[in-house]
């Protein structure tokens, strides 16, 4: 009997067979509570650089001078601390009418996660060549890893489109098809604003770094943000604003 025929059987149900259970997606809260943990140790992380930069203070003659002098590791823990505490209270105020998740979505706080990990590594790059000849291109890399993750969700967002299917909580005040066009467009925004600041950055990095800080500061207040922002542009857009 060709192979297919005994594949093609074994995957139709027979008759009076048992049906079997099938995997089910996992619970939202499995992806918070690893969220949670990687956002915690890479807050963490950024500590390291601090505690790094005390024995070079101490090598000089002049503790405070030699403190004074570390103000780039200070400068770079503070923007590392500030992008990683908006990314992660963004992060769980949009995940309050998520369903479900399906296997696109896990990969999709996947991405979240993944830059998450990676601010560290920026604010060190940031704080050791923030006073050389390589700001700009520290300032730049900096800047890649705060904005990177926007583009790649304007093609999950389509991906979730095109496959139909973004679960939300009954209680959600917009239908999943509304929630991926909203997500599309605001990540659009940020991937347009953060393309701008990083070429800013090879010309003049403090100009990009205040273009950086402008940005955190519009994700202060998420929750304020969102409940202005998505019913106007709800409207705007002619979307449907109840299931």
């Amino acid at each position: 009997m060709p192979a297919f025929v005994i594949l093609l059987k074994l995957t139709q149900n027979q008759p009076g067979e048992l049906k079997m259970k099938h995997f089910q997606d996992i619970e939202h809260s499995r992806i918070d509570a690893l969220s949670d943990g990687i956002f915690a140790i890479a807050l963490t992380l950024l500590g390291f650089d601090l505690i790094g930069s005390v024995k070079k203070a101490s090598e000089a003659e002049n503790l405070s001078v030699g403190l004074s002098e570390q103000w780039p590791v200070y400068f770079s823990f503070l923007m590392g601390f500030f992008v990683l505490y908006a990314i992660w209270y963004q992060y769980h105020v949009m995940a309050q009418f998520a369903g479900r998740p399906n296997a696109l979505m896990v990969w999709q706080h996947g991405v979240v996660l993944l830059f998450a990990t990676l601010i560290p590594f920026g604010a060190a790059l940031l704080g050791e060549n923030l006073n050389t000849p390589n700001a700009p291109s520290a300032v730049f890399w900096f800047g890649v890893l705060i904005f990177a993750e926007a583009p790649i969700q304007v093609l999950l967002f389509a991906a979730l489109r095109i496959k139909g299917h973004l679960p939300v909580t009954e209680d959600s005040p917009f239908s999943g098809e509304t929630y991926a066009r909203l997500g599309t467009l605001m990540n659009l925004v940020v991937t347009v604003y953060g393309l701008a600041s990083v070429l800013v950055a090879l010309v003049a990095p403090w100009v990009a770094l205040a273009l950086y800080a402008l940005y955190l500061l519009s994700k202060v207040n998420p929750v304020t943000s969102f409940n202005r922002m998505i019913p106007r542009l709800s409207v705007l857009l002619g979307l449907e604003t109840k299931r």
